[in-house]
């Protein structure tokens, strides 16, 4: 007489009616992936969709503070792809984005739902961002170790062995943000061990226009104190900015006796990090970041009698004169003063130029 597993049979049936009951309940695994939840960010608000399995029905629905901006996202839903949508004119405060969709489950009739829901804070801009963003430069979002869109590139002091051009021997961290939908760049420069009293320099240019925007770790409603970066988030609409620099009200200095020439980044192009930054930034970083710029010279903004880009004496290597200049006499005194070691007369750093495009680095 055959025997027959009936064990097997009914672990075998187990799995199957977990499987279909599984199957039902899945959603379409529609997830928000930006902005996420929480998170900060600043006008114009690009927010994007993931599917990760085919909908039907009513494929997809979306909400944003109530009201249907469906038809703002665009491709079409479909399984593994991703829709986004822009709002450019977000007032400041919290929003609500919630998302929609629907499946065919594997097994059986009918849709199952799924959907997500993401709450975030607008940045309001101020008259300097809004002046910024205007003028073609792009906006940098906050700042924060973790969390943000902000990339670590690498550390002068150690990549470089030491070429923090303003404190030898002292960490200076570069950070890179990449805005997709504006070409230029944004360079943080956090210092120090980020305690109270460690500077965070902000900086953004744009390519097409030329226009480089500033920041720094002090809070406008408290401009004497800088309250360091170790730890905190830089909300960059309560930050020190180009219209306090330009008045004297920046306890850092003032960043464009140093920052001179046909761009604002060209510092110290022969460090690593540096190469990293503005030599074929675009392949490495993000399609639309390059520290390069279509004029033949960076306006630094807001525009101000005490806040300019005079043309100080070219370095002594004529190849590469027209790209790197030599700062003021003040200023190069000061970094000599501040480091106190040979070589002195070093800021910028001299460029390699046979290594670089075109001779220089532009």
């Amino acid at each position: 007489m055959k025997r027959t597993n009936r064990s097997g049979s009914a672990k075998t049936m187990r799995s199957f009616v977990f499987l279909f009951a599984f199957l039902l309940l899945v959603g379409c695994g529609i997830k928000i992936i930006q902005p996420p939840s929480g998170s900060y960010t600043n006008a114009p608000v690009v927010a994007k969709v993931k599917f990760q399995s085919d909908i039907c029905g009513n494929p997809f629905q979306a909400m944003l503070d109530g009201n249907d901006v469906t038809a703002q996202f665009a491709p079409p839903a479909v399984r593994g792809g991703q829709s986004q949508a822009t709002f450019p004119a977000l007032p400041g405060g919290s929003h609500t984005l919630t998302v929609h969709a629907s499946k065919p489950p594997a097994l059986g009739s009918g849709c199952t739902n799924d959907s997500d829901t993401s709450t975030f804070t607008v940045n309001g801009d101020t008259p300097y961002m809004a002046q910024c963003r205007a003028r073609g430069v792009p906006i940098p979002p906050d700042w924060a170790e973790s969390g943000t869109a902000w990339v670590l590139q690498g550390n002068l002091n150690t990549d470089g062995g030491g070429t923090n051009l303003l404190q030898r021997n002292v960490d200076a961290f570069v950070w890179t943000y990449t805005d997709p939908n504006v070409r230029g760049a944004c360079i943080a420069l956090p210092r120090e061990g980020g305690g109270t009293g460690s500077l965070a320099g902000i900086i953004c240019q744009g390519a097409e226009s030329g226009n480089a925007c500033f920041w720094d770790n002090q809070l406008r409603s408290n401009p004497n104190t800088i309250m360091g970066w170790s730890g905190q988030r830089l909300v960059i609409s309560q930050l020190v900015d180009g219209d306090f620099m330009a008045t004297g009200a920046n306890v850092g200095g003032k960043c464009v006796n140093c920052h001179s020439g046909n761009n604002v980044f060209i510092i110290s192009p022969d460090d690593p990090t540096w190469k990293k930054v503005i030599k074929d930034a675009n392949a490495t970083i993000g399609s639309t970041f390059t520290t390069n710029v279509a004029t033949s010279r960076y306006t630094p903004l807001p525009v101000h009698p005490n806040w300019a880009n005079p043309v100080h004496a070219p370095l002594p290597d004529l190849s590469c004169g027209a790209c790197h200049e030599v700062p003021s006499p003040s200023v190069v005194n000061y970094r000599n003063i501040v480091n106190g070691l040979p070589p002195l007369n070093r800021m910028p750093m001299a460029p390699s130029c046979t290594s670089a495009p075109g001779g220089c680095y532009r």
